[in-house]
C-alpha cells in the first residue's frame, strides 16, 4: 500500500521562497546608488562652496556658489580647447 504524497506544503514553501527572492531583488535595485549621483555627491563635497557652508557661512553668496556646483550637465565635464578657426577643409 502506497502512502499518499502531500504536495501542498512543498508548493507553499516554493512560493514563499520565490517571494523572498523577488523581494530581496527589488530591494537591491532600490539600494543601489547610480554612478552619476555618487559622482555628483563627491564633486559637491569637495567644492570650496560646500566647505564654506559646512563651516558656518550662511550667506546668500555661499549658497549660490553651492547651488552652482550642483549642475548635473557640468558633472565630469572637461572643456576641450579647440582652435577658434581651424582648418575647415
Amino acid at each position: 500500500m502506497e502512502m499518499p504524497t502531500n504536495v501542498m506544503p512543498v508548493v507553499k514553501a516554493a512560493a514563499r521562497l520565490a517571494m523572498v527572492i523577488g523581494s530581496l531583488g527589488a530591494l537591491a535595485g532600490c539600494a543601489s546608488i547610480p554612478q552619476r549621483a555618487w559622482a555628483n555627491g563627491q564633486a559637491m563635497s569637495s567644492s570650496r562652496a560646500f566647505q564654506a557652508v559646512q563651516s558656518g557661512d550662511q550667506s546668500i553668496d555661499a549658497h549660490r556658489r553651492l547651488q552652482g556646483t550642483l549642475n548635473p550637465r557640468l558633472l565630469n565635464y572637461r572643456e576641450v580647447a579647440y582652435p577658434a578657426f581651424g582648418t575647415w577643409w
